[in-house]
């Protein structure tokens, strides 16, 4: 959650509206999730708290969150990241109704209530301080502590794993863990925090329930509760666990960021003036207003990062019309109750060249731009001579053990022309950028 933290990068029309948009807002959604489900119990991953300054900043928010949920019986347990093992537990010493599990770093079980008659055991891990480079699995304290907690009540049919730690990272300072141990551990799905994107199989796994219970170890990471700056963009928000009384586990995730960022690109290829790019993220802004409605999100701002991509003449005027002109950071639009900003613009299309023209030049940019008309020229001499050479090379790179064991067919002529035309056009722009070209080697004629 990183309770206490301010959103980066805001509009200015949405200076005054932080509390709205930020870690706290998106607790009291989390919250009101909870009460709607009628859910038994919140689990909470660590860093609830962004930073040891910010105890008074969290307090008051955490405390009338998980005192309006105890209220109505529900369980809160959470661990601490790496960004609170000192101020969670401060704060749990004047918010009691939190349950720390692991405080120190020793792993503890938690049993909770539930309703509808499913087993559940809680078994947790606490950073102890900010930096850990000893892994959390390594060692037999996790069993250790579910075999002692098989002693005391009936042993439930669903244990889950509740750790904030770094999964497959050589060498890192923050509770290092393998996918091999988490696989191993005696876990019927982790729920881990510390990663801000949540991870993509548990996104999955909504419409393929066994993309939580399939092969290797299951869950993963939950993902943050709020996206705070434009490195953190898409649905962002809580999970709803469903534990039936057989053991079979149901996940799907509820987006609850009130501040929401997301990457776009529009292709400027079609444009017919610099000018007509300012219409054209208004109908892009539009498109993606329609899209989260479909998806049911519900965010009160969402700030986009815009990338322009294709081939066109103006790219130059494009720049500074951004650079200069109405657009870029100034964009502002409401739509349906929702504001959309435009916090950067980034001119990533191609320029127009002339591939006839530069066909002529007899240096490497002419080789290139000769290579890439005759690929275009089905029959053609040097387009059968490329396409022969590729197709064995791709077929020795589909035979190598890291790509598959042989698995990829060969691709098709047409493929192959594709795939040759596409680098050799990447390359023809790096070439370009590099060497100034000759007088009348851009134009509109025979653009690519």
């Amino acid at each position: 959650m990183h309770l206490g933290r301010v959103p980066a990068r805001l509009h200015e029309d949405l200076v005054d509206r932080v509390a709205e948009l930020g870690p706290s807002a998106a607790w009291r959604r989390a919250v009101e999730l909870a009460l709607d489900e009628r859910v038994d119990g919140v689990l909470l991953a660590g860093d609830l708290v962004d930073g040891g300054n910010d105890f008074f900043e969290a307090f008051a928010h955490l405390r009338d969150g998980v005192r309006r949920l105890t209220e109505h019986g529900v369980q809160v347990v959470a661990v601490a990241g790496n960004h609170d093992p000192e101020v969670l537990a401060r704060l749990v010493q004047v918010v009691p109704e939190v349950r720390l599990l692991g405080a120190g770093g020793a792993w503890e079980c938690f049993d909770l209530r539930s309703a509808s008659g499913a087993r559940v055991r809680v078994v947790g891990w606490s950073f102890p301080r900010r930096w850990v480079e000893e892994r959390p699995l390594a060692g037999g304290e996790l069993v250790a502590a579910l075999v002692e907690a098989a002693g005391s009540g009936p042993q439930p049919l669903t244990t889950l794993g509740l750790l904030h730690a770094d999964r497959d990272v050589s060498g890192s300072r923050y509770a290092p863990v393998s996918s091999a141990e988490l696989a191993a551990a005696p876990v019927d799905a982790w729920l881990l925090g510390h990663v801000h994107a949540p991870d993509a199989h548990l996104l999955e796994a909504q419409t393929d329930p066994s993309g939580l219970r399939g092969p290797g170890y299951r869950g993963g990471y939950l993902g943050s509760l709020c996206s705070n700056d434009p490195g953190e963009p898409g649905a962002r928000g809580a999970w709803l666990l469903e534990v039936s009384p057989d053991g079979s586990l149901d996940l799907q995730h509820r987006c609850l960021t009130p501040l929401r960022w997301e990457y776009l690109e529009l292709d400027v290829t079609e444009l017919a003036t610099p000018e007509d790019v300012e219409p054209a993220l208004v109908r892009l802004l539009e498109e993606l207003s329609q899209s989260l409605l479909d998806e049911g999100s519900n965010p009160l701002a969402v700030g986009c990062r815009v990338a322009l991509t294709g081939r066109t003449p103006f790219r130059a005027e494009l720049e500074r019309l951004l650079a200069n002109g109405p657009s870029g950071t100034r964009i502002s639009h409401e739509l349906v109750g929702v504001h959309f900003f435009v916090d950067e613009v980034r001119v990533q299309a191609l320029p127009v060249v002339d591939l006839e023209e530069l066909a002529r030049r007899d240096d490497p940019v002419g080789l290139l731009a000769a290579r890439i008309v005759a690929l275009r020229q089905p029959g053609s001499a040097l387009r059968e001579r490329l396409v022969a050479a590729a197709i064995p090379k791709m077929g020795d790179l589909n035979k190598r053990s890291d790509y598959g064991g042989g698995a990829l067919p060969v691709p098709e002529e047409d493929e192959v022309v594709d795939l040759l035309e596409d680098a050799a056009l990447k390359a023809l722009d790096a070439l370009l950028a590099q060497v100034p070209p000759a007088d009348g080697a851009r134009g509109s004629g025979g653009a690519a």
